[in-house]
C-alpha cells in the first residue's frame, strides 16, 4: 500500500493547486494583452510543476521561502503507552561506562481505516485511468500500422516546403489515413503527421498549407511529449476536477499558440482563409486526444481560435521581452513556494544542505550492515567530511540527544539553576536503579534520566521551549507529540548535519544563551579525556515495539587548537541504539587519530 504521506500530500496539493489554478486563470486575464499566446500556454507548465511536486525530493529543488501550510496530521504513537512509564522503559545499556546508554519503548498506534480505504480507491481509479491510456495509445499504434505514407507528390513537396518553414531540421514522415476526421500529429520518439484521405482531394493547395504548418508546429514544440505528462497527471489525479478543467483549458491556450505560430508565418490577407480552413474541422474532433495533437476541436474551442485569429497583430520585439519578463517573475514566485509540498517538505523530513567544503567519505566498514551516516565537522578549518550524505541530511527523532537543549532551555529560562539544578525523585519505580533516586543536571545527563528531563521541560513550558528551539533553528521545531514525547520517535526531527552545526554554534558560544549556561550544559556531557584530548558527548536511543530502531551519538573533541564536531546516526529493525553509534565513531575517531580512548 503507497504511505498515507503520500495521500496526505495528495490533499495538500489539492487545495494548493485550487489557489494556483485561480492564479493562472487571474494572470490569464489580467495580463491579456502583455502575455504572448505562447507565454499564456507556458503558464500551465507551472500548473504541471506542481502537480509533480508531491512525489519529488526536496532536495532536488531550491529551498522554498513558503511557510509550511500543514503539519503532520495525527500523532504516529499512542499516548497510552507512553504514559505507562515503569512498564514501558527497555533498557540498551552499553558494556562500555562512557556510552551507557537507555531508551524508552514506545508502540506505534495502528492506523486509522478511512486512509487505507482513500488509497485503494485512489489506486485503483489510476489503474482504471491507466489502462484507458494504454488503450488510447494502441489505438494511435494500430492507425500508424495501417497508414499509408503519402503517395501525392505535390502534397509531399509541399510538406518539404513548410517543414523548411517551420525551421525543423529532423524528418518528420507523413501518411494519410481512410480511419480519421481531422489531421493529427502522433508518435512520442518518432513523430509523424497522419492526415485523412479525403482531406487530398476536397482540400486546396493553400488549405492543406495550413494544415500541414499547424501540425508541424505542434511537432516542433513537443507538445506530444506534453500530452504523455498531461495523461500521466490525470492518471495520478483522475479524482480533481480541477485538473480535468486546466487540462481542457491548456490544450485550448497550446491550440491558439500554435495558431499564433502559423500566423506569424503568413500574410495578413492569409489570415481568413486559415481561420476558414479551422471552421472546416469544427465538427470533426479526434478520439485520440491523450496520445496526439490535431487541428480540429470542439465548436467552443474553434471559436475561442477564430476569435485570437481575427484580433491577432505580430507580435514586436518590446512585447515579447515584456511578456518574457513577466513569465520569469510569475514562475519565481510559484517555484519559490512549491519546496513546501514536496516529498520530503511536508514533515521537514530532509535538510537542505548546501556547503562547498564537503569532502565525502566511505565509511561503509565501520557500520556492519546499519543504515546511517557520519558528520564529521572541524571547527577551526570549517571543513565537513560525511559519509552517506543523503541519510546526513534526513531528519529523524532525536530522541535523548535532545536532552543537552532541554537542559540549555531550562537553564536560561530558570527552571533550574548550575547551582541548584537538584530534583527530587517521586518514588516511581524504574527498571534503572541510578534513576530511583534525586538527580541533579550532572547525574541526569550521565544516566540519561527520562524523568528529570520531562520535569525540566514541564516547568519551563511549550511556548518558552518552542521559543528556544525556534531561535536555534533545531530540525523542524515540532513539539506536537506532547511533552516528554515529542523528543521520543514522535514529532520533533533533527538531521545529523544539523546536529553538528547546531553543537558548533555551541563550542564557538554563538547559541543565543548566557556564556554560564552553556558551561554547565558543557560539563554535563563530559566522557573523558586521553592525551590531552577532551571527549563530550550524548547517545541517544529510539525503541519501538521493544527495537532499538534509532541509534545516536553526538559530540565533539576539543584537542590542541582544534575542535572536532561529530554526529553518528544509525537506523536498522533491532539494535540500532546509542551504544552502536558510540562503539561506531569511537572506532572512527581512533583511525583517524582525532581521539583515542585509553585502555
Amino acid at each position: 500500500m503507497i504511505p498515507h504521506s503520500y495521500m496526505i500530500r495528495l490533499c495538500l496539493n489539492s487545495i494548493v493547486l485550487t489557489v494556483l489554478l485561480a492564479a493562472i486563470l487571474l494572470a490569464r486575464k489580467a495580463f491579456k494583452h502583455q502575455l504572448t499566446p505562447r507565454i499564456r500556454y507556458h503558464l500551465w507548465f507551472l500548473f504541471l510543476f506542481v502537480l509533480a511536486v508531491p512525489f519529488v525530493p526536496c532536495s532536488v529543488m531550491f529551498p522554498g521561502c513558503a511557510v509550511k501550510l500543514l503539519q503532520f496530521l495525527g500523532g504516529s504513537f499512542s499516548s497510552g503507552n507512553t504514559g505507562t512509564i515503569g512498564a514501558a522503559y527497555q533498557t540498551a545499556a552499553s558494556t562500555e561506562y562512557i556510552l551507557q546508554d537507555f531508551s524508552v519503548s514506545v508502540s506505534r498506534a495502528a492506523p486509522p481505516a478511512l486512509p487505507s480505504v482513500l488509497t485503494g480507491i485512489w489506486m485503483a481509479g489510476m489503474g482504471f485511468m491507466a489502462g484507458f491510456n494504454i488503450y488510447s495509445c494502441q489505438k494511435i499504434r494500430q492507425l500508424k500500422k495501417s497508414s499509408l505514407p503519402l503517395q501525392n507528390k505535390e502534397v509531399r513537396d509541399l510538406f518539404k516546403k513548410c517543414r523548411e518553414e517551420s525551421g525543423i531540421k529532423k524528418e518528420i514522415p507523413v501518411y494519410s489515413s481512410a480511419y480519421i476526421s481531422s489531421p493529427i500529429a502522433a508518435g512520442l520518439w518518432k513523430p509523424c503527421i497522419i492526415v485523412p484521405i479525403h482531406m487530398l482531394s476536397e482540400l486546396s493547395q493553400k488549405e492543406i498549407r495550413y494544415i500541414l504548418l499547424h501540425e508541424l508546429i505542434h511537432c516542433k514544440h513537443k507538445d506530444l511529449l506534453v500530452n504523455r505528462l498531461m495523461a500521466l497527471a490525470q492518471i495520478i489525479y483522475w479524482f480533481h476536477p480541477l485538473v480535468w478543467f486546466a487540462f481542457r483549458e491548456m490544450r485550448s491556450d497550446r491550440e491558439i499558440a500554435c495558431d499564433s505560430s502559423v500566423l506569424s508565418m503568413l500574410e495578413p490577407d492569409s489570415y481568413f482563409d486559415y481561420g476558414s480552413t479551422l471552421i472546416n474541422f469544427a465538427e470533426k474532433i479526434s478520439l485520440f486526444s491523450y496520445s496526439a495533437a490535431r487541428i480540429g476541436g470542439s465548436k467552443k474551442e474553434i471559436k475561442k481560435r477564430i476569435l485570437n485569429i481575427a484580433c491577432y497583430r505580430r507580435e514586436s520585439r518590446w512585447y515579447q521581452v515584456k511578456s518574457r519578463i513577466l513569465f520569469t517573475v510569475i514562475t519565481v514566485v510559484v517555484l519559490g513556494c512549491t519546496p513546501v509540498l514536496s516529498a520530503d517538505a511536508y514533515t521537514g523530513s530532509q535538510y537542505v544542505f548546501a556547503s562547498d567544503n564537503v569532502t565525502e567519505l566511505d565509511l561503509t566498514s565501520y557500520f556492519c550492515g546499519y543504515k546511517g551516516s557520519f558528520v564529521l565537522y572541524e571547527l577551526n578549518s570549517d571543513q565537513y567530511c560525511i559519509y552517506n550524505r543523503e541519510a546526513g541530511t534526513r531528519r529523524v527523532s532525536p530522541d535523548s540527544t535532545y536532552k543537552i537543549y532541554s537542559a540549555l532551555a531550562a537553564l536560561e529560562h530558570g527552571s533550574i539553576t548550575p547551582e541548584a539544578s537538584l530534583r527530587s525523585w517521586d518514588g516511581t519505580s524504574y527498571p534503572f536503579n541510578s534513576w530511583n533516586h534525586d538527580q541533579t543536571l550532572d547525574s541526569a545527563m550521565e544516566h540519561s534520566v527520562n524523568w528529570y528531563f520531562t520535569a525540566l521541560d514541564e516547568k519551563t513550558g511549550l511556548p518558552r521551549l518552542k521559543q528556544c528551539l525556534d531561535s536555534i533553528s533545531y530540525g523542524n521545531r515540532d513539539l506536537s507529540g506532547g511533552l516528554g514525547r515529542y523528543w521520543l520517535e514522535s514529532s520533533l526531527k533533527i538531521s545529523p548535519v544539523e546536529q553538528v552545526k547546531l553543537l558548533a554554534r555551541f563550542c564557538q558560544d554563538k547559541l543565543p544563551f548566557r556564556q554560564e549556561t552553556i558551561k554547565a550544559v558543557k560539563e554535563s556531557i563530559f566522557l573523558s579525556s586521553s592525551k590531552g584530548a577532551s571527549l563530550y558527548g550524548k547517545t541517544g536511543t529510539g525503541t519501538v515495539d521493544g527495537e532499538n530502531v534509532n541509534g545516536w551519538f553526538i559530540g565533539f573533541v576539543e584537542s590542541g587548537g582544534e575542535t572536532y564536531v561529530f554526529a553518528t546516526n544509525i537506523q536498522g529493525e533491532a539494535q540500532a541504539n546509542g551504544t552502536t553509534a558510540g562503539k561506531i565513531t569511537m572506532d572512527i575517531l581512533n583511525d583517524r587519530e582525532i581521539y583515542t580512548q585509553l585502555p
